[in-house]
């Protein structure tokens, strides 16, 4: 889990909640035991929890391969529209 907000919603309502996920969120240990971040596709998946997934979908990461060092951000802000 990266990131999450509850939003209470009325029947019929509808709201738009956007994430902020930084790359630093996808970063592995290498070979070579370095922390990394790599570009390509990234599957994501929302839902109310684990095992009620109710939309998925892909990004593509693009650029370098980058380190992600002890400074990493790992704080995933959400908005409400």
């Amino acid at each position: 889990m990266t990131g999450f907000t509850r939003v209470r919603l009325e029947p019929g309502e509808q709201r738009r909640v956007t994430f902020r996920l930084h790359t630093d969120w996808l970063a592995y240990t290498g070979p070579d035991l370095r922390r990394i971040v790599e570009p390509g596709a990234i599957n994501v998946m929302l839902g109310a929890s684990s095992t009620d997934i109710r939309l998925t979908g892909t990004l593509r990461l693009t650029g370098p391969v980058r380190e992600a060092g002890h400074d990493r951000v790992l704080h995933t802000p959400a908005y409400v529209d």
